[in-house]
């Protein structure tokens, strides 16, 4: 199953962005996923985002990553990440990258917990 939880991302700026977050994985269905549709008007095409969108071919890429569609004071900010330990979910550290509403591409990474 997919179980959506709460994230905040703080940028070096001061802005902060939250949401929630959601776990890819074999049982996942586009149903659930539906949080990470909202406030986009059409669906996005920049480098290697190219299937974010509803359908299997998102649950296909996507399929053992974190994704976030996280609300902040410009807009909409998307991310995805590449967990390091996927069976540990986020809290087994991670590394990846997020798309702020005006399309800037900024990298991320997280820390496994202790």
């Amino acid at each position: 199953m997919c179980s959506p939880a709460g994230i905040t991302a703080a940028l070096n700026t001061g802005e902060a962005y939250q949401g929630q977050f959601f776990q890819i994985t074999h049982e996942t269905t586009v149903d659930q996923l539906e949080p990470l549709w909202v406030s986009w008007e059409r669906r996005w095409r920049w480098r290697d985002w190219d299937v974010w969108g509803p359908g299997e071919a998102f649950l296909t890429e996507y399929a053992g990553k974190v994704v976030a569609n996280l609300a902040g004071p410009r807009g909409r900010m998307r991310c995805r990440f590449n967990l390091i330990r996927p069976s540990a979910g986020m809290v087994g550290g991670g590394e990846g990258r997020c798309q702020l509403p005006d399309g800037t591409i900024i990298n991320g990474e997280f820390p496994p917990s202790s």
